[in-house]
């Protein structure tokens, strides 16, 4: 004898049909969550940004003081590297004036004052071979550099044997701020036989960065 059809199963009662999904409650719950962790996590990663420009900006002095100097040696010339400022830290243009805090730069065998926007060229004034701006990469870092006496300085005249010029105002320290004052501090030191370093005046003693 064929058995009947079997009675349908009744559905528990209770269970939720919709047992993956995230009530309003929940996702507000992991929003203030996530919200608290970045805004404990900013300060971090705002001096993390900072520490960035003010090392792309000693990078790119060190760069610019060592092209003088080599092109010192291979031209067997006087080349000079000049610290330069720009009226609204835009690009360089022949609006720019060689300052002892100015954060861009040139390399140019004459002052740049006023021509940061000429053509590279080995005769015409003035001789002008590099330059780089503080809008590219390196915004709202300060700049200040002196000479062997404390004094403000803003170049740097290598001689034909590579060596730095005896003439006064050539720079011997640079150091490297974040405006803010909140990042981490570089300094570069130019020796009078033309040996460049960067370095940390804030580490430890015993720490090789140290200057």
């Amino acid at each position: 004898m064929c058995a009947g059809p079997h009675p349908a199963r009744p559905v528990a009662r209770g269970l939720s049909r919709h047992v993956g999904g995230v009530t309003l409650i929940e996702l507000m719950v992991v929003l203030a969550i996530l919200a608290a962790s970045l805004y404990a996590m900013l300060p971090e990663v705002t001096g993390w940004v900072r520490g960035i420009s003010v090392r792309n900006s000693g990078e790119s002095l060190k760069a610019g003081i060592e092209r003088a100097r080599m092109e010192a040696l291979r031209r067997n010339v006087a080349m000079s590297f000049w610290l330069v400022a720009e009226p609204g830290g835009k690009g360089l243009s022949n609006a720019c004036a060689v300052s002892s805090t100015g954060p861009s730069w040139v390399v140019a065998g004459l002052s740049p004052d006023g021509k940061c926007a000429a053509a590279a060229s080995a005769t015409a004034d003035p001789q002008l071979v590099e330059r780089w701006a503080s809008a590219d990469g390196s915004n709202a870092v300060s700049v200040t550099a002196v000479d062997a006496q404390g004094e403000a300085a803003d170049h740097i005249t290598f001689t034909s044997l590579g060596q730095v010029s005896a003439s006064p105002g050539s720079a011997s320290r640079i150091d490297i701020k974040h405006a803010s004052g909140v990042a981490r501090a570089l300094r570069i030191t130019i020796d009078a036989g033309g040996a460049v370093r960067m370095c940390d005046p804030n580490v430890d003693a015993n720490d090789p960065r140290r200057c």
